[in-house]
């Protein structure tokens, strides 16, 4: 029997605790690779109503999961439109905010006044509005909305962004052409989903456009009541506060509207064709007497075509209790790329140093996503996918086995080092 030196000893001690080492840190950053959940991710608590499904009492007293109860509010999506936002403060204490966009092929465009693929209510199809190739009715919005971080809702004093699309745009009027809204809210959407609900016009005669929801007059319930509460100020009634004083708002048909208040603006400016409608207005909206919503409308023809183009707006509000609307706004079209970027300012609620520490706080600035790069990973992972299924462990013009990196490949080739060391250590003693 052959005794090993008790240096020789100690060495391969040392080399056998070294390689169950190694095995077990390979090990844990597996687990955290195949397990993504083991790693906290920084907004995890915006999306606790998202992923926990919230619970709703039936009247015989079961208890059942809502699978997504701000489905109402269209969908929280970034890469249908491949868009990203940015905000930057400066020494004067303005904020900046930009979103940036392509407009989808995916997105019907219907056609302008409710005619041809708008058209409802005709003889040819019976009243029943026509389907876009995306299965959804042209005279229905699609909805995006994005959620700010607070650090963004502190300086800018709204929560979310919501972005329309509609295909064949909205009355009154000249606005029956497709268009964007932008819809910035000061409440979060838990709020407008489950609190800024009301009961609907069933009147078919006020419901002309097939789709259409607006809040009933008569209401009983007090969620439904407070879309008719208006901010007014202490001398005069007739202006609406924090909006200019040209808005006024409709308390029947298309101006309120659940989820998103009873809306304003200025009727002198609504043109009466779409062909008429040079400007990007603003509308505003109020629910229990408080303001909810800044909107401005985008219509298609400004953000598409051959050629570049800008166009701004400008607004003054009347006893303003809100510093932080937007003054001036603006949305810039890019014909070599199709690229478009709406941008408003207005003044912070928050200066540059605090709030630069807030955002670094937070994480740092918003990164733009490269969608094309993100597009073609994914392209590119699907395919190898595809090719695994039809023959996993062989190309087709070389027969050879491609080897897949994994944990135990790793594994077993350290070990296999660490038995060929200890072979030639034990050689040496003899």
């Amino acid at each position: 029997m052959m005794i090993i030196p008790s240096r020789s000893s100690n060495l391969l001690f040392c080399i056998i605790l070294w390689s169950t080492e190694v095995s077990v840190v390979f090990s844990q950053n597996k687990t955290l690779k195949e397990e993504p959940s083991l790693i906290q991710k920084p907004d995890s608590q915006n999306k606790t109503l998202k992923e926990e499904p919230s619970l709703i009492q039936k009247p015989d007293g079961l208890v059942e999961l809502d699978e997504d109860p701000l489905a109402v509010l269209g969908k929280e999506d970034l890469t249908t439109l491949k868009s990203s936002w940015g905000l930057t403060v400066n020494d004067q204490c303005l904020y900046e905010f930009v979103y940036q966009f392509e407009h989808a092929d995916s997105l019907p465009i219907g056609d302008d006044v409710f005619k041809g693929t708008c058209e409802f209510g005709g003889l040819e199809n019976e009243g029943e509005p026509q389907i876009a190739p995306d299965g959804i009715p042209y005279l229905e919005p699609r909805r995006f909305y994005e959620r700010f971080p607070d650090y963004v809702w502190a300086t800018m004093g709204f929560n979310h962004l919501s972005v329309d699309w509609l295909p064949c745009g909205r009355r009154p009027a000249g606005y029956k052409t497709a268009q964007y809204d932008f819809s910035f809210f000061r409440v979060t959407p838990e709020y407008r989903a489950q609190t800024m609900v009301c009961k609907l016009v069933n009147d078919t005669t006020v419901t002309i456009v097939p789709g259409e929801e607006f809040c009933d007059v008569k209401q009983e319930e007090p969620n439904g009541m407070n879309f008719f509460i208006v901010p007014g100020a202490m001398i005069d009634r007739d202006p609406v506060v924090n909006m200019p004083v040209e808005f006024t708002h409709r308390h029947q048909t298309y101006g309120p509207l659940p989820h998103y208040g009873l809306r304003s603006w200025d009727p002198e400016q609504v043109p009466e064709k779409p062909n008429e409608w040079n400007d990007i207005p603003s509308f505003m909206s109020s629910y229990a007497g408080n303001l909810v919503m800044w909107q401005a409308h985008v219509p298609y023809k400004m953000v598409s075509g051959e050629e570049s183009q800008f166009h701004s707006g400008a607004n003054r509000y009347f006893e303003t209790t809100i510093q932080t609307l937007p003054d001036t706004w603006g949305v810039k079209y890019d014909e070599s790329d199709g690229k478009i970027q709406f941008t408003i300012v207005g003044k912070a609620e928050i200066c540059r140093g605090d709030y630069e520490r807030a955002q670094k706080a937070a994480g740092g600035a918003p990164i733009y996503p490269n969608y094309d790069d993100l597009a073609a990973v994914a392209n590119d992972k699907s395919n190898k996918a595809d090719g695994n299924k039809t023959n996993p462990k062989s190309d087709e013009n070389n027969e050879e086995e491609i080897p897949e990196p994994s944990g135990s490949s790793f594994t077993s080739s350290t070990n296999a080092m660490i038995i060929q060391i200890l072979i030639l250590l034990f050689a040496l003693q003899q």
